[in-house]
């Protein structure tokens, strides 16, 4: 009925240096015994005056206790039907985060073995999860009729902190319960007990389909770290948030017919029941029809609250705004009216008239003869590693500039860091401006690229690789003066900005600059209104790129969210397209795309592009006039890369040896099925 080992990893890794606990013992006939303990060794001695264990579950508190109760009298000893135990006051702080997985069963019996797999099915999804929220790792444990996880945190006792851990536990239950496997959302009080980890789980009648199992701890880091509070409340962000009525558009959240809504605009669902609502699981996730199954949920709260969680790191920022508005884009327009006017809003001016003056003899008028006469500007190209980019259009031709679309998760964030390391390999230099991801990040990005699938491995989470530091150092040194990142810390006032970059031109002779993205300058001091803004934004580089003889590409997203994209499509002034001077647009190759490119070219099934998982589209081009050439690439999730072709494999100019590929090793996953 007990085994001493597991017991004592229990105490060592859960009440670590002497910390207080107390032990209960609850049999059948529901007498109870109760024992405040700090350490193993006093705990198996009460275990040995207690002797009988026949029908009886024993648990320990989870919390810190305040170290008066030890003073109680079942002090290192067992007390049957104990006057005073562990109650919520008597706690001081919250030690763990217990997610419970118990299988759904009739009350009084112990799990299938075929229960506990499901259970530990769905604590591998809940780890990975936890995991990509930032949760250290934690405690993996079976209960003997289910698995636990456990998070180590500090929290103090406080109704605010409660309140915390019962959110994360409904968070967790909307997500995750399913009819065969519930996440228990009472272990949010504070003087809640577990299994004492090294006894035996007696529930029911000990069977062959149902059994007594020993409960015992699977698996422990080498080193248990606390999880900070930000994670809890990042995990609680999830769960449906209530709305403001508008009164602009008549929409009252608590009246809203979420199922109606969904009916009426075709998104089709299998509906299901959580704690706290209803959840519609969607066949597919609204901004990526690649991701199906039960990947993507809507979930409407009791209080009418709605929200969306989609589990792909695509979409994990979405929400139901956002879902929202890809059905209505004019669902939020007066608010959004009102912001736009008031970031470009600017005084009245008069416009000044100006008289055109004759300088350095120069006509105001060419003749085909001056024109003959005027000197040949040599052309030069920044190579962007696409090859049929560069093979068509010679590469991106200094003086010029151009826009990059597509709608989100298309490849855009690929295309714009590949041909960042493109351009160095081909001894050229780059400056970046990056709106919307922080250095950090954006290096991980193109640490992948550079690095390639030989020196990428694979971490705990699902599609998630890293490169080993050493790599990342050699590929830091490689890139040298040849990248520079803008310091977003600076602010993102585009006229500062640009005055800098001017320098760096000037300064370290680049020759690329990538503006990522139009949306995330200021550009209210460019114009009257936004129109005038972004038409000004774009002439502003246009003079850059052809005082300096650089070549700038910027990005600018779509209007609409989803569907087949033109150069129509690209948010903004019409005269953005207008005033460019090369337009790339990237398209994911999903079911949306091959059905409206069938529509539209007429493209039979074997059509090559439909093997690729991304398209890049030249749209436009000022000097040869392509326009509509699609060019496949091929995704790399290992590397981030988009390849030429299946079997192209960069080396970049860091590496200098190219020793083939690493191992890898399978992702790691707490609960073995």
């Amino acid at each position: 009925m007990l085994n001493e080992k597991e017991i004592r990893k229990t105490i060592t890794l859960m009440k670590p240096e002497g910390q207080l606990f107390e032990v209960r013992v609850i049999y059948g006939n529901k007498s109870m015994y109760s024992g405040y303990f700090t350490n193993a060794d006093d705990l198996m001695r009460a275990f040995d005056e207690l002797r009988n264990f026949a029908d009886c579950n024993i648990y320990m508190t989870l919390n810190s206790i305040n170290a008066a109760c030890y003073d109680r009298i079942q002090k290192n000893r067992f007390e049957k039907n104990a006057k005073a135990t562990t109650s919520d006051h008597d706690v001081v702080g919250y030690d763990w985060l217990m997610i419970d997985l118990d299988p759904q069963r009739p009350s009084g019996t112990s799990s299938t073995d075929e229960q506990i797999e499901k259970a530990k099915e769905q604590g591998n999804k809940i780890y990975q999860f936890m995991r990509n929220l930032g949760f250290s790792k934690p405690l993996f444990a079976n209960s003997g009729n289910g698995v636990h996880l456990l998070y180590r945190i500090r929290l103090k006792n406080s109704d605010e902190n409660r309140k915390l851990i019962e959110m994360s536990l409904k968070t967790l239950n909307m997500l995750f319960a399913s009819p065969e496997i519930d996440v228990d959302m009472k272990n949010f009080n504070q003087s809640r007990v577990c299994k004492l980890y090294g006894t035996t789980a007696q529930k029911g009648a000990n069977s062959d389909v149902r059994p007594h199992r020993m409960s015992y701890i699977i698996g422990n880091p080498e080193s248990i770290e606390v999880n900070d509070i930000k994670y809890l409340q990042k995990l609680c962000d999830r769960c449906p948030k209530e709305e403001k009525p508008q009164k602009y558009n008549n929409y009252q959240p608590r009246e809203f017919d979420l199922e109606e809504w969904l009916n009426k605009h075709g998104l089709r669902y299998r509906k299901g029941n959580y704690a706290d609502g209803v959840k519609y699981i969607l066949d597919c996730c609204p901004f990526d029809s690649n991701h199906k199954g039960k990947d993507a949920c809507i979930f409407q709260s009791r209080t009418g609250a709605i929200g969306f969680h989609c589990f792909h790191n695509s979409c994990a920022d979405k929400t139901w705004k956002d879902v929202r508005l890809l059905y209505e884009p004019d669902a939020y327009e007066k608010r959004q009216q009102e912001y736009e006017k008031k970031i470009y809003a600017r005084p009245n001016r008069k416009q000044e008239v100006k008289k055109i003056e004759v300088a350095d003899g120069k006509p105001v008028f060419y003749t085909a003869t001056d024109i003959l006469n005027l000197p040949r500007e040599e052309e030069s190209f920044v190579k962007t590693g696409i090859n049929l980019i560069d093979k068509k259009m010679r590469g991106w031709k200094k003086g010029y500039v151009s826009v990059i679309s597509g709608l989100r998760a298309s490849g855009k964030s690929s295309v714009i860091s590949e041909v960042c390391l493109d351009c160095v390999n081909s001894e050229n230099r780059v400056g970046v401006f990056s709106g919307e991801l922080a250095p950090k990040n954006f290096m991980r990005w193109m640490n992948l690229q550079a690095a390639g699938k030989g020196y990428v491995e694979p971490t705990q989470f699902d599609g998630y690789y890293n490169v080993r530091h050493e790599y990342q150092r050699e590929i830091a040194d490689w890139l040298g003066q040849n990248f520079f990142l803008y310091n977003n810390e600076y602010g993102n006032n585009f006229s500062a900005i640009m005055e800098e970059f001017e320098k760096k031109v000037e300064s370290d002779k680049l020759d690329l600059l990538i503006l990522d993205n139009l949306m995330a300058f200021n550009i209210s001091n460019l114009g009257e209104n936004k129109w005038d803004a972004q038409t000004e934004f774009v002439l502003s580089l246009q003079r850059l790129a052809k005082r300096k003889n650089i070549h700038i590409a910027f990005v600018a997203h779509p209007r609409k969210a989803m569907g087949f994209l033109r150069l129509d499509d690209i948010s903004g002034t019409g005269d953005l397209g207008n005033a460019v001077d090369n337009a790339f647009i990237v398209h994911r190759v999903n079911n949306d795309f091959i059905h409206l490119t069938k529509q539209m070219f007429g493209w039979k099934d074997d059509n090559e592009l439909y093997q690729a998982t991304n398209v890049i589209e030249i749209a436009k081009d000022r000097d040869g006039g392509l326009q509509d050439c699609f060019i496949p690439l091929y995704y790399e999730k290992e590397t981030k890369r988009l390849r030429n072709t299946v079997v192209e494999n960069k080396i970049y100019g860091w590496n200098r040896d190219n020793d083939g590929f690493s191992s890898v090793e399978n992702l790691e996953i707490p609960f073995e099925v």
